[in-house]
């Protein structure tokens, strides 16, 4: 469930950001295989899954399905986020980023 809705935000965000509405990418954290079977750490515990930059400012998304809540490194990244000005929301359908982002 978490997949769909992060892939329904993603094609939302290429469409604003083809509109000129915001510049975003892909900034969780996670482990890709390599060719020679070894694995590369991506991003850093905690990190949002999205991250998006608009008119207003710097704004982290977490997608979580409607019982998903936030781990430990999660809540720290939130904190230090918004402690610097950043928004954090949890997002839990792409409605939720229509709000954010129109």
């Amino acid at each position: 469930m978490e997949r769909m809705t992060q892939r329904a935000v993603i094609e939302y965000l290429t469409l604003m950001e083809n509109q000129g509405k915001c510049y975003f990418f892909r900034s969780g954290s996670g482990a890709i295989r390599t060719e020679q079977g070894n694995y590369f750490k991506t991003g850093k515990p905690g990190c949002p899954d999205i991250s998006v930059v608009t008119p207003q400012g710097y704004i982290a998304l977490e997608v979580k399905t409607d019982k998903g809540k936030l781990s430990q490194a999660q809540l720290d990244a939130k904190n230090r986020i918004e402690a610097l000005g950043g928004q954090y929301h949890i997002i839990r359908s792409v409605d939720d980023v229509v709000r954010l982002i129109y």
